[in-house]
């Protein structure tokens, strides 16, 4: 007895038209989604590892591997690259014990980002890590980070640095970072966003206030103009000089103009906000 012939259709042309249509316009709205989804979290990314770089720095001054460290930041064309140094203890009380060393005379260099920038085979550093002669124990508790998707508010090789000792004893800034270049008092925090062709630095200025009130710039077009209703992705890494260190995005807060149906900024009046992580 023949069995039932089955009938096994494919698609025809039309109704793969049809698909591909369907999953086209999905992919077409979802995709922006996806794309703003992807940029923050390469830029949550960086920001947890930008804090671990300095947190990690701090913790050698309270296990007693240095007794004063540097946090060095460069930003160009390419990446954002953070570095740690250090100075032991041995180190630091010469130069405390010596009356006319700038370390005494002129507390505002102590941090600057230029110091020990001597070379590898002289042992005269200002940082021991920069010594040849110093142990691979001591060079290796010492870390670099290159970050390729983000960027900051300044530019260039060594543009800021900020230092810690133990239990917040001695605490400066430098460049950049410096909020008084006087008296080497630091800014509490750095800018992180996202780096495009568009944005090779964040848009925003320095603050007036050490820990940072400033609204950041509106995102631009390629032609460099400003997009109205543009939400804003920023984050910084905080610290303070005991060594805490925490994490915050700002706000992008608007309420909806009833005239006009858009969005209106809250930090165009100039009040910023920033959610603590």
């Amino acid at each position: 007895m023949l069995g039932q012939v089955k009938n096994n259709k494919g698609f025809n042309l039309l109704e793969l038209i049809v698909v591909i249509a369907i999953v086209g316009f999905i992919s077409a709205i979802s995709y922006p989604n996806f794309s703003s989804w992807n940029k923050e979290r390469k830029i949550r990314a960086a920001v947890k590892e930008v804090a671990a770089m300095v947190r990690n720095a701090i913790v050698q001054t309270e296990r007693g591997t240095f007794a004063y460290v540097q946090v060095l930041f460069s930003n160009t064309d390419n990446h954002l690259k953070i570095e740690s140094r250090g100075m032991t203890m041995a180190s630091l009380i010469t130069r405390m014990n010596n009356g006319d060393s700038a370390w005494n005379k002129s507390p505002q260099t102590r941090c600057d980002t230029d110091a020990g920038n001597i070379g590898p085979n002289n042992n005269d550093n200002y940082w021991d890590t920069d010594n040849s002669s110093t142990s691979n124990e001591i060079k290796n508790a010492v870390y670099t980070l290159e970050l390729e998707d983000v960027t900051t508010n300044f530019f260039g090789e060594r543009a800021a640095a900020v230092c810690f000792a133990k239990n917040g004893k001695f605490y400066e800034g430098s460049d950049a970072l410096a909020f008084d270049a006087t008296t080497g008092v630091p800014y509490n925090f750095i800018n992180i966003c996202r780096r495009s062709d568009e944005t090779p630095i964040c848009g925003i200025g320095f603050p007036a206030a050490i820990d940072g009130d400033l609204c950041p710039d509106k995102p631009r077009k390629p032609n460099g103009e400003p997009i109205p209703d543009g939400e804003i992705t920023l984050s910084r890494v905080h610290w303070n000089r005991y060594g805490n260190v925490v994490t915050s995005k700002y706000v992008n807060e608007y309420e909806i103009n009833p005239g006009t149906n858009k969005k209106k900024w809250v930090c165009e009046e100039g009040s910023a906000k920033y959610k603590y992580d």
